[in-house]
């Protein structure tokens, strides 16, 4: 979490007020300059529950889901983002999945976009295959379709994500996380909307990279995904970051650390080669935007004035 004072409240309110009330809440501060600090102090008084930590630098968004990750004991794991709000009975019935379907390894419940007051915007309906049987459809249908990745925010055997590793740092880190957790078993889908994602021009799918922030001759205005690599990780800004190709890499890495008999693998490694051929344009914009980054950073040197060193001395 980073600045996020305007709706912290109501997101802290929905996950304390949730029906099933054994879990314990961390918070991760990743730096932030507003009220933040603030609220979560207050909270936390009243609630012994929560664990708020506080870095010192903004490391960005995908350091700070796996600092919550890493902080955690419990058997069931949720991701949460300052801004989104959950049914008082979410987690019971998430939890309830898991302990009837042990073999299902998340568990997450239908959608609603709200706007800033709260009101709904629309229902997100698209559904997926990630309760089949079969490693290599769940796969499939994980990336293949252009999904908001909202079930990240469902709830997690953490014996899993111990299996699979922490999220990647990259652009599409959820959707990779995702698709590898699938390979270790189905998820379970409640045909109930009790999760809410709230719309705001300040949420993280809204962040521009650097380069886009001047004004100046351009090779592309693109952006091959978002958020960008700088929110992901903000020592990545004036890096040359590929994300297409990362994203290749890691799926293929799921595939390879995932327990899949030959023919599920085979299927899997099918799926990767169609998404390869169907987003094969995106591997060229890559290379164009990280030309357009080149050309940003060399004109950033040019802005920079230069620095004076001096040297001081003492007094004998």
């Amino acid at each position: 979490m980073y600045n996020g004072e305007r709706f912290l409240p109501a997101t802290l309110d929905s996950v304390l007020g949730q029906t099933f009330g054994d879990f314990e809440v961390i918070i991760s501060d990743n730096a932030s300059t507003d009220g933040t600090a603030d609220i979560c102090n207050s909270y936390g008084r009243r609630d012994k529950r929560i664990r708020y930590y506080r870095n010192e630098v903004n490391l960005g968004g995908g350091w700070n889901h796996n600092r919550a990750l890493e902080l955690a004991t419990a058997e069931y794991f949720k991701w949460a983002a300052s801004d989104d709000i959950c049914a008082p009975e979410f987690l019971e019935t998430c939890v309830k999945a898991l302990d009837e379907n042990p073999a299902a390894v998340l568990s997450h419940t239908k959608t609603r976009l709200i706007d800033t007051s709260g009101k709904v915007i629309e229902d997100y309906t698209l559904d997926l295959d990630t309760e089949s049987d079969v490693p290599g459809r769940r796969f499939r249908d994980l990336v293949m379709s252009y999904h908001m990745c909202y079930q990240i925010y469902g709830v997690i055997r953490r014996n899993v994500l111990h299996k699979t590793g922490p999220m990647p740092n990259c652009v599409n880190g959820d959707g990779i996380l995702l698709a590898h957790i699938a390979l270790f078993g189905p998820y379970v889908k409640i045909p109930d909307f009790l999760f809410f994602s709230r719309r705001h021009p300040a949420q993280s799918s809204q962040t521009l990279p650097r380069r886009l922030s001047t004004r100046r001759f351009r090779l592309t205005g693109r952006i091959n995904g978002m958020p960008c690599m700088e929110w992901w990780d903000t020592s990545k800004k004036r890096h040359l970051a590929f994300p297409q190709w990362r994203q290749l890499r890691d799926f293929s890495r799921c595939i390879v650390h995932s327990p899949l008999g030959w023919h599920d693998r085979r299927d899997c490694y099918s799926v990767l080669a169609r998404w390869a051929y169907r987003d094969r344009k995106r591997y060229v914009k890559d290379l164009l935007i990280a030309a357009d980054q080149i050309v940003d950073n060399i004109l950033a040197n040019e802005r920079e004035p230069v620095k004076t060193q001096h040297i001081g001395g003492g007094v004998a």
